[in-house]
């Protein structure tokens, strides 16, 4: 009878908590040696192994929310798999409430699927972090959020805002010349698509972006050399193929 007694209290207290696994600290470890091996591959453009190792780690360890936010963002801007990562930004936020870079990211998404007023939202959530590192992210992004809304004065006002927090935000003048370029403004066109390559200047996009607009304005000979470099420097095909294109039809 003491032996039934006993059992009762712990067979409801496992019930109760719905046998949840508590990570050990051997586990956390190990998730974290994952994790950083994720980032490790992500850098040297390895995306599957980087995958996999953000994967092992969430395993491990589902309350860490930094492999929960790096395995979004990959699966997000690598995989083309937006609803796993709303899932996993999500459960970094519940996990991290004040975890800015999982907001933006998360924003990101709603962004690329056209939901504007969601992903401002976030990103103003964002911008309020003042110990949020990379706000500039989060601003650039919340203008064009406002461009493809229709607001084009809060547009450029964002991203002006953003290029100022950041000289070196190469998406930003990028997007500022062609808000500028497709409004009709060309010559600010030009002058954005300047600061892009220089900004980027292993870029290959922002010497494409720049030779398209000095032939725009009869500088032929500039956009020529722009072109040329855009196809030295591209590598991805389709880019390099591009620019030779455009270069050979001037």
């Amino acid at each position: 009878m003491l032996r039934v007694s006993f059992a009762w209290p712990l067979a409801l207290a496992l019930l109760l908590s719905g046998c949840k696994h508590i990570p050990t600290e051997k586990e956390r470890q190990s998730a974290d040696i994952h994790y950083n091996l994720g980032i490790q591959a992500q850098q040297a453009g390895n995306i599957q192994e980087a995958l996999s190792e953000y994967q092992k780690a969430v395993t491990l360890d589902p309350e860490n929310a930094d492999a929960r936010n790096a395995l979004g963002l990959v699966l997000h801007e690598s995989f083309r798999r937006p609803v796993e990562a709303i899932e996993h930004y999500e459960k970094a936020l519940e996990l991290r409430p004040n975890f800015s870079e999982a907001r933006t990211n998360l924003a990101n998404v709603h962004l690329a699927q056209g939901r504007y007023d969601e992903a401002i939202k976030l990103y103003e959530q964002a911008l309020n972090d003042m110990l949020y590192p990379t706000p500039f992210i989060a601003q650039g992004n919340m203008g064009w959020a406002y461009y493809k809304k229709g607001d084009t004065a809060k547009a450029l006002e964002n991203i002006r805002a953003a290029v100022t927090l950041n000289p070196g935000f190469c998406l930003g003048y990028k997007n500022l010349g062609l808000i500028h370029d497709q409004t009709g403004n060309t010559e600010e066109a030009c002058r954005q698509f300047t600061r892009y390559r220089e900004a980027c200047p292993d870029v290959a996009d922002a010497h494409m972006h720049e030779a398209v607009c000095l032939a725009k304005t009869g500088q032929v000979d500039a956009a020529r050399e722009h072109f040329t470099t855009c196809e030295t420097k591209a590598t991805q095909p389709v880019l390099k193929d591009e620019c030779r294109r455009l270069r050979e039809h001037l």
